[in-house]
Formats: structure tokens, sequence, C-alpha cells
């Protein structure tokens, strides 16, 4: 009989949206995860689904997306399996909200200031090409010097694979990384999470708990993980698809140079049996 967990999965699509779609939630979780000095006081949940300006343009349904007090925009994103050209998605959807922002016919002499922020907040259950770190911050740069020179529109790209634990300083904010990242997994939470929590964070705690859900809830819940594990699945199958695929490449290259067949095995990792077959 399989174990039922005793805290929901916040990678799952149900899990991520069930809790972090609670105003209290996601101003704690913003407010923790910039770390600024000017702390967001509200946030206003808005419609997550974007029609195409024409019939034949594309639209767009996002996870979570808020307004705060100051106007600032916030995209949220879950991200789970990695995407050959996912950068180029989070950006398509980023200019979807300049659109909104910008209405048709602008006069641009006319404007007194300029457009509040539209930040992006990508989180990745697997990495992406070109991000090394836990967190990539981006705006539009100078690139000879690095210099931010437009600021209105920011993204943060989340790596939770590459997020470690600094236990020598632990915040609010590696405590939510470490949840979204572990939660789903966990059987109990350490009481100085608690200690340290405040009302937003203690409120997702209540709401992960799988015996807080209603029968609905689990049925959904359910539906989500095994989206989830599907998902997790062909991203590994496909990765080892691709490996051995290079490998049989390889070992083609290697018999036209007659090459002798345990070194294409040392080199490929592919079975006698295997390589006979290409020959």
């Amino acid at each position: 009989m399989k174990k039922r967990r005793v805290f929901i999965d916040l990678r799952s699509d149900f899990g991520f949206k069930h809790c972090l779609q609670d105003e209290i939630v996601m101003r704690s979780f913003l407010n923790a995860f910039l770390e600024r000095e000017d702390k967001i006081a509200s946030v206003k949940f808005e419609n997550v689904e974007m029609l195409g300006a024409m019939p034949e343009q594309r639209g767009v349904i996002f996870d979570l997306l808020c307004t705060t007090d100051n106007g600032e925009t916030f995209l949220v994103e879950m991200q789970n399996s990695s995407q050959k050209f996912f950068k180029t998605r989070a950006n398509f959807y980023m200019s979807k909200l300049l659109q909104k922002k910008i209405k048709r016919g602008t006069k641009w002499g006319k404007m007194k200031e300029d457009i509040s922020p539209i930040i992006g907040i990508f989180i990745l259950g697997e990495g992406q090409n070109g991000l090394h770190k836990a967190i990539t911050h981006t705006a539009e740069c100078d690139i000879e010097n690095g210099d931010v020179i437009w600021d209105r529109e920011q993204k943060f790209y989340v790596s939770l694979s590459q997020f470690k634990f600094d236990f020598s300083n632990i915040t609010i904010k590696d405590i939510y990384m470490e949840l979204l990242k572990n939660l789903g997994h966990m059987e109990t939470i350490d009481p100085s999470v608690y200690e340290r929590a405040d009302e937003g964070l203690l409120r997702l705690l209540e709401k992960a708990k799988v015996a807080a859900l209603t029968d609905q809830e689990i049925d959904q819940y359910e539906a989500a993980m095994k989206a989830l594990e599907d998902e997790i699945d062909m991203e590994q199958h496909g990765f080892e698809r691709g490996i051995e695929s290079q490998a049989i490449k390889t070992a083609r290259i290697m018999i036209e140079y007659g090459k002798p067949i345990e070194e294409i095995i040392l080199f490929t990792g592919l079975s006698k049996d295997k390589i006979e077959k290409l020959m």
C-alpha cells in the first residue's frame, strides 16, 4: 500500500497554485524572495488567461499573476522539466504583460512617467541551458559594462536543483526555496522553521497538509502528481534516449575507422551485442 505523504508537493500544478494563490502567502513569499527594504504591503491576484490581441495571435495562460500595492506586476511560474527554448517562452510571457501595460495608441510624449515594473519569477525544477546559479536575475543591461539601463522588465530564474542551504545564515527566503524543492518528501518540519516563520509561511504550511484537503482537492492533487511524475519520467526517458543515440553515432564512426570492438565498448558504454548489430 502506497504511503500517503504528510505534505503536498509544491512542484505539482495543484500544490503550487493551492498554496501560493493566497494573498497572505504570496505577499510573504515575494517579500522573502526579493529581500527589499520597501516591503510589499498587499497583493491582488489577476486573471491568468490572456487572449491574443487578434484571432490569429497566440494567447497565454499564466500560473500565478498578481499586482502589488505599488503597482508592480508579478508573474510567478513553475516549470519542472527542462525545455529547450524556455527563456524564449519566458520572454514571450513577459512581452504579453508589457503589451497589457502599454495600451494601443499610447502617445509616448504625453506619458508622465514610465510604466510600473513587470517582474517574472520562473521557478525551475530542472536546470536550463545557460543558467548556472541558484538565482539568475536579469534586466536590460549594457553588455559592455553590465549597467542596468532599463529595469521596467526583470526576470528571476530560480534553479531549485542548484539551491543549497547556507546553514550559518538561514533566512525565510531559504526556507521557501527548500519547501518548493522538497516539501512533498518531508514528514515533519523542523521546529526552527516555525520560530522564523511569518504569517504567510505558517499559512502555507497549514494549507500544504494533505490532511487539510477535501476529498475533491485530494483527487485534484493526485491527478496533478500523476501528471508531474509522467513529466519527470518522460524527461528522464528522453535524456537517456539522447545519451544512447549519441553513443550509437560514436560507435558507427569508430566502426568506420576500424576500431576494435573492445575499444568501442569502452568509449560508448554500449553492449557487445548492440555494437555487433551496427556492423
